[in-house]
């Protein structure tokens, strides 16, 4: 029975975010496939810490956020402590941090979509 919607709506809600951190996990693996040919990446690393980012990220414009904060200090710290003990190249460096940045840009665009309106990010 349908007739009351306020009953529905947790179930809904946890449905839809459910469905979009399965389709995002979907487009995830495919897009380390396609950068790992594409830009001839050694090391996937940063690429699935960035992943995982990403979903946290989704989650925490509905929780916290603190925890995206640090979260992102711990991708550019583990990035950048990488590159100091030159395990990675000054290019992958770059490309890597453009990921981020772009891979942000690119979830605050599905949330406008999604919610129509800004994160309070």
């Amino acid at each position: 029975d349908f007739s009351n919607k306020e009953d529905n709506m947790p179930e809904f809600l946890f449905g839809s975010i459910f469905l979009v951190l399965i389709i995002s996990g979907i487009f995830s693996y495919f897009e380390i496939v396609f950068m790992r040919k594409f830009f001839e990446i050694k090391s996937t690393k940063y690429i699935k810490l960035l992943k995982i980012l990403e979903i946290l990220f989704f989650l925490t414009i509905f929780f916290s956020e603190i925890l995206f904060i640090a979260l992102t200090f711990l991708y550019f710290l583990v990035l950048f402590s990488d590159f100091k003990k030159k395990i990675i190249s000054k290019e992958e460096l770059i490309i890597n941090t453009l990921f981020y940045f772009t891979d942000i840009l690119l979830i605050i665009l599905v949330m406008l979509l999604i919610l129509g309106n800004l994160p309070s990010i």
